[in-house]
């Protein structure tokens, strides 16, 4: 049976991505990929779930000395657990055990005590329930309440920026879409989060009124009737009761889990007469109906959904992760051929060797076991380029692993490419990102895949022998505003 993933698990990940994010603005993610693959060499790891596990685990070690976030929202969730357990208690016990105090001369009115622990308990706990079992989606079904906030919000946002320099603007504005793109993403399981700690909070206030009550019940003296202004008769508060005991009184002696028709008629109070002609019988015969009221309709359901809370934030945690389009492509990127951005002899000597070793490991095609897939390449030139650079399926022939060349218009809707499994888009490098660049780019990133990254190939000075590197300052401008993007799978390589 697979470890189930836990919130701190989540932050971790998020962690983690988000610090490969920034290493891969400045060193390149191919760079980031390589090391990612490296956590997993060690490790027999063929599902992606496993290979999640082990990569978070080799990750978390190589940070042992840092505090991670997953372990401050441990024991973040542990205190505000306790804070919420005491207010809980204080709140049921207290609650309970007060309003049954008992002088000697009114007894507890059944009908208030009914109404104030029981019945509006059954309603929370029915309106609580009522996501789970309609499986209400969150946010995507946000009020009309949460969709003004975060409209003001986000308007808010862009004026203040307005102030703010060009790059803090654009480091600003980057980081508000990620926040915004991981709410959506997430959302479900920050709803189940918040939902399991009103849960706790309800569950351990039934269990502190029921624990009053029973404590009064046993330690002390306490009588109980009923009163109305209302001309209701005993037979119409005898109904009543045995309409609510339905879930119990089937199990229960007659007369036990509901007071019979004579104990309801003698436990009525009026006003004027007052108590002393009641049958102290009558007056203590409600207290199991009301014990019972208070455990099926307070603490039974709050426990349950407690448990259904836990079981569905689990459930939402591993399928968001998994769903998340950062997850994809960093589980992709372990089975991906690494990006040789700089093409030496020393690299050529290295990748021989690889091959040969590669060759020599490799289980043959009679033993069962069929040979990996081959990796399908595809490399998008601009028309105004591809035609300036001459043989540049040669050029991009060792680095790319023999990659297919489509030439594309830059001034046309972009269209989705053929299926493959890694995607380049060849852009010169000295030439800065302009708006209507960074459009088409996005367009395009929109038509593929969420797990199919698209790496922006950038190019320095072309000759007719070879595609220059670029430089380390253009590539850095295109990095930082492609963050600001906030677009998963989106990246950006020098090449030469």
């Amino acid at each position: 049976m697979e470890k189930p993933l836990h919130i701190r698990d989540l932050l971790d990940i998020l962690h983690f991505l988000s610090q490969d994010e920034e290493r891969g603005a400045t060193a390149g993610h191919a760079q980031v990929d390589e090391e990612n693959r490296r956590c997993l060499e060690s490790l027999a790891k063929t599902d992606n779930r496993s290979r999640l596990d082990g990569w978070l685990e080799t990750r978390r070690q190589s940070a042992a000395d840092a505090r991670l976030p997953g372990d401050l929202f441990r024991s973040a969730s542990a205190l505000l657990t306790v804070v919420l357990i005491l207010c809980a208690v204080t709140a049921g016990y207290g609650g309970v055990f007060s309003f049954l105090a008992y002088t000697g001369t009114e007894p507890v009115n059944v009908l208030v005590f009914f109404v104030l622990f029981v019945l509006i308990q059954g309603f929370l706990a029915l309106g609580s329930a009522l996501p789970l079992l309609f499986r209400i989606k969150a946010p995507s079904s946000l009020s009309p309440f949460g969709v003004m906030v975060g409209h003001l919000l986000t308007r808010g946002l862009e004026k203040g920026l307005k102030t703010l320099p060009a790059e803090r603007r654009t480091e600003t504005l980057g980081l508000w879409r990620r926040l915004k793109g991981d709410s959506r993403a997430f959302g479900r399981t920050l709803f189940y989060l918040i939902f399991s700690r009103v849960q706790i909070f309800a569950t351990v206030f039934a269990a502190g009124a029921l624990a009053a009550f029973l404590t009064r019940i046993l330690f002390f003296d306490t009588a109980f009737g009923w009163q109305t202004t209302l001309n209701a008769a005993p037979e119409a508060i005898h109904r009543i009761a045995g309409v609510m005991a339905l879930p119990w009184s089937w199990a229960l002696p007659e007369d036990i889990g509901v007071p019979s028709l004579q104990a309801v008629a003698g436990s009525r109070m009026i006003l004027k007469e007052g108590i002393q002609g009641l049958s102290g019988a009558h007056l203590t015969a409600w207290w199991p109906f009301l014990a019972l009221g208070l455990f099926v309709y307070g603490l039974l359901p709050r426990f349950l959904l407690l448990i259904a809370s836990k079981v569905s934030l689990r459930k939402a945690v591993h399928r968001e992760v998994m769903a998340w389009p950062a997850a994809k492509i960093l589980l992709k990127s372990f089975s991906a051929p690494a990006l040789a951005t700089q093409v030496t002899e020393e690299h050529r000597s290295e990748e021989a060797e690889a091959e040969l070793s590669k060759r020599k490991n490799v289980t043959p095609r009679q033993n069962g076991v069929p040979s990996a897939p081959a990796v399908t390449t595809t490399v998008l030139v601009p028309e105004e380029l591809a035609g300036m650079i001459s043989g540049l399926a040669h050029h991009l022939a060792e680095p790319l692993k023999h990659p297919k060349i489509i030439s594309v218009s830059m001034d046309t809707d972009p269209a989705k490419p053929e299926t493959c499994d890694r995607l380049y888009l060849i852009q010169e490098a000295w030439q800065a990102p302009i708006r209507e660049t960074l459009d088409w780019i996005v367009e395009l990133k929109k038509t593929l895949p969420e797990d199919l990254p698209l790496t922006l190939l950038l190019i320095g000075e072309i000759t007719d022998k070879a595609i220059e590197s670029p430089e380390e300052g253009h590539v850095h401008i295109w990095r930082k505003v492609v963050a600001a993007l906030t677009l998963p799978g989106l990246r950006v390589e020098g090449i030469g």
